[in-house]
């Protein structure tokens, strides 16, 4: 099941909406999840979930260390040391090499057998992409459909063919709105359509704004199910710079009414399960551990 994130304007939060998202799947509900941010954008995931900025940089090393001796002995005199996961998996790809324990090593663990990010790769914004970069993208994300219950693309801001062809791909699409009237407007006027079904999110909700979940539920025909908020929380965004959303999730997931984050969770759930339905993800009471131990060919 894959579930893809992307606003027309940026500053929408929608990379720390989905690091927010995954960590309730992970932690409530204890699905297998896999986060995917891609080169056509420049983001910040990993510094949404781990302090560490050096362990992808760790991970490509490992990487070549390992599987390039391995894979190619007979031109490891002529190569270059990679610096980019993407390119190392697409030629994985293209030499029908990559297995899913690959993948798997390439990935950023935020909970061990639970939620994992693949780290971003050198970012190279471009309007138009070759087929065969669009082909490959696809082909890592079906490998990572078969390692977890659920996959979730940054797809960041703007448009370009590589987001165009990942939003139709998705099974549900999320997109990040404000609560500004002239960029809300803009978007209605010339609302994109997607195959999947869509929900609109408001990351850092007001509810005392002009533009709250009522107004903008009668303004813009949207259904109830159609509109999710994630509550300005100051607390959220400190914790959010320093990389540490799935921690806050975790240590507030079982929080009481008393609790000062109790509203916000609450929301943060309901936003997670509209999510997941909208996609045609049936909510499970446990998940059942990433991977299934097999090596075999993506």
């Amino acid at each position: 099941m894959t579930i893809a994130f992307w606003s027309e304007e940026d500053g929408c939060g929608i990379t720390s909406a989905m690091a927010a998202i995954a960590s309730i799947c992970s932690d409530v509900w204890n699905l297998r999840t896999i986060l995917v941010q891609s080169r056509n954008q420049r983001g910040d995931l990993c510094k949404r979930l781990s302090h560490t900025a050096s362990v992808p940089v760790m991970r490509i090393d490992c990487i070549n260390k390992k599987s390039v001796p391995a894979m190619r002995k007979s031109c490891i005199n002529d190569m270059e040391p990679v610096s980019d996961i993407w390119d190392e998996l697409f030629w994985l790809l293209k030499q029908r090499r990559l297995t899913k324990t690959m993948l798997l090593h390439c990935m950023v663990p935020v909970v061990t057998g639970r939620l994992y990010y693949l780290p971003q790769g050198e970012y190279q914004k471009q309007r138009d992409y070759q087929p065969s970069v669009k082909d490959g993208v696809r082909r890592i994300i079906r490998c990572t459909e078969q390692l977890a219950d659920l996959t979730m693309i940054d797809c960041g801001n703007g448009t370009d063919s590589l987001s165009a062809d990942l939003l139709a791909y998705a099974d549900a699409v999320v997109i990040g709105i404000s609560q500004e009237r002239q960029n809300l407007d803009a978007y209605f006027q010339n609302r994109h359509v997607f195959p999947g079904n869509v929900i609109y999110l408001v990351n850092a909700y007001h509810p005392e704004s002009i533009y709250n979940r009522k107004n903008l539920n009668r303004i813009y025909r949207l259904h109830d199910e159609e509109l999710a908020v994630i509550p300005h929380n100051p607390i959220f965004r400190q914790v959010s710079e320093k990389g540490k959303i799935e921690c806050f999730i975790r240590r507030h997931k079982d929080c009481s009414v008393f609790d000062r984050q109790f509203y916000f969770m609450q929301e943060l759930i309901h936003t997670a399960a509209l999510v997941l339905r909208a996609a045609g993800f049936p909510i499970p009471k446990a998940g059942s551990g990433i991977g299934n131990g097999k090596a075999g060919i993506c």
